[in-house]
């Protein structure tokens, strides 16, 4: 069997249920359609045909990111459960049963389907979301099957041979980093993710300065899973960031960075959130690189 796992907070999941319904309703074997509700104020789900072949928990207060898959993995009757966001859209018609076929074919542990943005740019006001997404998350599969670390909590499949070894850590309640802390355990405890083909597209994009505001909580949350992992430094050294933070250090030139948020680091800021389309990803970069230095910078005696 394979178990659908969404996690929904503040969210209309309507027409991603009516996808995976019809789907599941046509599919040769068994599928199970798990939701949580996670504290959410406003409704998630409209009526329709097809809901009563949706099991629905409800949680009455937010639990977070971490311990919400937790809870639906732990809930899920397996063996193989499929987590996807909620602000996804299915967009192949054999979406399922082109992941049971690949289940089936290729028998493993973990594996990461892929997600792809829209190619046409939005409205300037989420242009950063967009533009980070379609460079730095939505990657070709040639070149995933390449990284075979490459992992994302959305769109990926989990056997329940993994929950004793490796769950979500509900230390990490906020924004950000929680894929990555376990898709590095993962890795740590030699078992391959296997990249399949199967993209779901995302939708919903925050505008620039909320996903502003997600990337400062993102950039906490990667500091405190560094203190979480099994091993820091072999962390350290997996994520992009860190690694060219402590290169630096190597090199004597935090002083460097720390001119450079004095000087640079606000209109950083102010460009990206105007939406700027001039070297979008390298401010970025920049912003992450300089909000890491003060969360470090601030932790040192």
């Amino acid at each position: 069997m394979l178990s659908v796992c969404i996690p929904v907070f503040n969210k209309n999941i309507t027409q991603l249920l009516i996808s995976l319904v019809n789907q599941a309703k046509t599919s040769e074997h068994p599928i199970e359609l798990l939701v949580l509700d996670d504290g959410s104020n406003v409704p998630i789900i409209d009526p329709f045909d097809g809901i009563e072949a949706i099991r629905v928990l409800v949680h009455p207060s937010n639990l977070g990111r971490s311990a919400a898959r937790n809870t639906l993995l732990q809930e899920a009757t397996g063996p193989y459960m499929l987590l996807l966001d909620a602000g996804s859209e299915i967009i192949a018609s054999n979406f399922l049963a082109d992941w049971i076929r690949f289940l089936l074919q290729h028998p493993g542990q973990v594996y990461y389907g892929g997600s792809i943005y829209d190619q046409k740019p939005p409205a300037r006001e989420f242009y950063l979301r967009w533009k980070v997404g379609t460079v730095r998350e939505s990657v070709p599969f040639e070149i995933r099957k390449s990284r075979k670390t490459s992992f994302k909590t959305n769109n990926a499949v989990v056997h329940k041979s993994v929950l004793p070894m490796v769950q979500f850590d509900e230390r990490l309640v906020n924004y950000g980093h929680e894929d990555t802390l376990f898709g590095f355990e993962v890795s740590q405890r030699n078992i391959d993710i296997l990249q399949v083909n199967n993209p779901v597209k995302n939708l919903g994009l925050d505008t620039n300065v909320a996903f502003l505001n997600k990337t400062a909580q993102a950039m906490r949350n990667l500091v405190l899973a560094s203190t979480m992992a099994s091993s820091k430094r072999a962390f350290i050294e997996s994520v992009r960031v860190y690694k060219v933070y402590y290169r630096l250090k190597s090199l004597r030139l935090l002083w460097l960075l720390t001119i450079m948020d004095a000087t640079l680091g606000k209109g950083f800021n102010w460009l990206l959130a105007r939406g700027s389309r001039f070297f979008t990803i390298y401010l970025f970069d920049g912003v992450k690189l300089l909000a890491l230095h003060r969360i470090l910078k601030a932790k040192r005696p």
